[in-house]
């Protein structure tokens, strides 16, 4: 039996993007809903191909509460609250009953059939010279990426899983997904790699301006709405181990603004600084008052916490925004996570007593106890603790930042030689870490050439780890701002000694990253890389443990053994 192509159809242009809450279909799709709706009038032109671009993107914002659950709740940051289901609880507990929603992976795989089918009607589309060469290049890379993401959450999820990728045509052929056969998550990465390698447009940016899809539509931007492809290759080569092109694919990223024209851009843009002019908020930890915890800057509209909160047309949000979908409160159903982290709602989440803990064993450089981005990340309720990331200003789904960018950039060149590289990114920056020369009245003052070039990584200019931090009264290199993950944060730096200490540094960057992204899904992949790396069981066992322990959960002990076999890190692949 045919699928019924109008539901196909009308279910990828227009109810994914109701669905996800944020965009006025009516604006951006302008398509004729009708009954007998069909391909041929459907894949007509460059305007359907931006509708069904939209589409798909709308539909994975489905995707957010269980990418979200998973990553975090499986993980040692996130914890259940006394009104979590059973099935919460039980992904919290790593008991993986078939009947759980939370571990179904069927979510995931439709978004992948749907992707599938885009796919070859852009083919279709291009055969039949209805769209630009250059128009189909953008937009099938985009679904091209966007579908490589998926699939690598499937495999850091479930390990073995099918790979597909030719458009199903019936009803039959989608109920029959678990008949096809899996393969390993390390064979994955590889046909990963080498289809994302293949797409025709791996840019920074997937559109150029000027690109009607590249518009603001109930007041947010659609500039980052789209997977960023260098940053897709950057996961997949850490994963798989090849860490000089993981650093090179990040480094394009990093670097994506260094040759613009406007100063605000190449110096600010993904940069981690402090710096802040007419157009450039401050986005580090502020305390409007020296040695003064009460002090502390706490609003969704300026210093680190803004991050999350500034409209997505600020020039402030996108200095850090690579990926984020933004929800807007005035759609249906609008974000999710709101529901289980709220107090007054259904709470049914919370930040775990282990990273407050671990947030409360920092110092800011002024001698203030305490990293915090902890009191930045949630908000303290007679209700109980609520994370304000996911709720300030309507909340956005964000995936890909400038922080996440740094660490795993300091991760992957680390691995790759490069230690006292990615200290300066985990740490004080570029320049307070290579400079050698004078200073005057605690201020850099080089005096000659010499002193200018050890502001210079010691690359050549083509390197991905070659970054130019110059700083004197004639000369600005692009990076002279950078200021660290943690100098932004205004925590003490960690040891120089970490600088010829893989291991030791490699441990320090992944607890960065429980501070700076705690609650953005990327803490169980980052327990799993790094158990798997260093052959570790330990690494990603203890703390979960930790966290359990702290909750007083009498199942922390029995969790912590099952954690030591690393088969069970992976939820069963159970379609049924």
């Amino acid at each position: 039996m045919k699928m019924n192509l109008n539901k196909k159809v009308a279910t990828l242009l227009v109810l994914g993007m109701v669905a996800g809450g944020s965009w006025s279909c009516k604006k951006m799709l302008d398509v004729p809903i009708e009954n007998n709706l069909d391909y041929s009038n459907a894949y007509k032109n460059v305007s359907d191909a931006d509708a069904a671009v939209l589409g798909i993107y709308g539909q994975f914002q489905e995707l957010q509460k269980i990418y979200i659950l998973q990553n975090e709740l499986r993980a040692d940051l996130l914890d259940v609250t006394a009104n979590s289901t059973i099935d919460l609880q039980d992904l919290s507990n790593h008991n993986t009953a078939k009947t759980n929603p939370y571990i179904d992976p069927r979510p995931y795989y439709k978004l992948i059939v749907n992707c599938n089918d885009v796919l070859k009607n852009f083919d279709k589309m291009k055969a039949e010279f209805k769209m630009s060469v250059d128009d189909y290049n953008k937009h099938y890379s985009d679904i091209g990426a966007l579908r490589s993401w998926i699939y690598l959450q499937l495999g850091i999820q479930y390990g073995s899983v099918p790979y597909i990728t030719d458009a199903l045509e019936t009803v039959d052929d989608l109920k029959g997904l678990a008949n096809y056969p899996k393969i390993s998550f390390d064979a994955l990465l590889d046909k990963l790699i080498a289809f994302t390698e293949s797409l025709p447009y791996k840019e920074v940016y997937a559109y150029t301006a000027g690109n009607p899809i590249l518009a603001t539509v109930d007041g947010n931007s659609t500039a980052r709405f789209f997977i960023t492809k260098p940053f897709l290759l950057g996961d997949l080569y850490l994963w798989k181990g090849n860490y000089f092109k993981a650093a090179e694919n990040y480094s394009k990223c990093m670097k994506a603004e260094d040759n613009n024209a406007n100063d605000n851009f190449r110096f600010n843009f993904y940069k981690i600084n402090t710096f802040v002019d007419a157009v450039y908020a401050n986005l580090g930890v502020q305390f409007s008052r020296w040695q003064d915890p009460s002090s502390l800057v706490n609003s969704p509209d300026v210093g680190w916490r803004a991050i999350f909160g500034l409209p997505t047309t600020l020039t402030s949000w996108n200095t850090e925004w690579f990926w984020a979908l933004p929800y807007n409160p005035a759609f249906k159903p609008g974000n999710p996570m709101i529901d289980l982290v709220s107090p007054t709602r259904s709470y049914q989440i919370r930040p775990s007593q282990a990273i407050k803990d671990y947030w409360n064993s920092q110092m800011h450089a002024s001698g203030i106890p305490a990293d915090a981005r902890g009191r930045l990340s949630y908000s303290t309720t007679l209700g109980g603790d609520m994370i304000t990331k996911f709720t300030d200003n309507g909340g956005k789904w964000g995936i890909y930042r400038a922080a996440l960018l740094h660490l795993r950039f300091a991760e992957a060149a680390n691995r790759d030689g490069q230690s006292k590289l990615g200290w300066a990114f985990l740490n004080i920056g570029l320049t307070n870490t290579y400079y050698v020369g004078t200073y005057t009245a605690g201020a850099i003052a080089p005096v000659n050439e010499a002193e200018q070039n050890t502001m210079i990584t010691p690359y050549p200019a083509t390197s991905p780890y070659y970054f130019d931090a110059r700083k004197t009264a004639d000369l600005s290199g692009t990076w002279y701002r950078n200021s660290g993950i943690r100098g932004r944060a205004g925590l003490v730096a960690h040891p120089v000694a970490l600088q010829t200490d893989m291991i030791g540094l490699e441990d320090k960057l992944i607890d960065e990253a429980a501070l700076e992204l705690a609650f953005e899904g990327n803490r169980w992949p980052d327990l799993v890389r790094i158990a798997r790396r260093q052959n570790n069981p330990a690494f990603l066992a203890d703390r979960v443990y930790q966290k359990l322990l702290k909750a007083g959960n009498p199942n922390a002990a029995s969790v912590r053994a099952k954690l030591m076999n690393p088969a069970n890190w992976y939820l069963p692949f159970d379609w049924k």
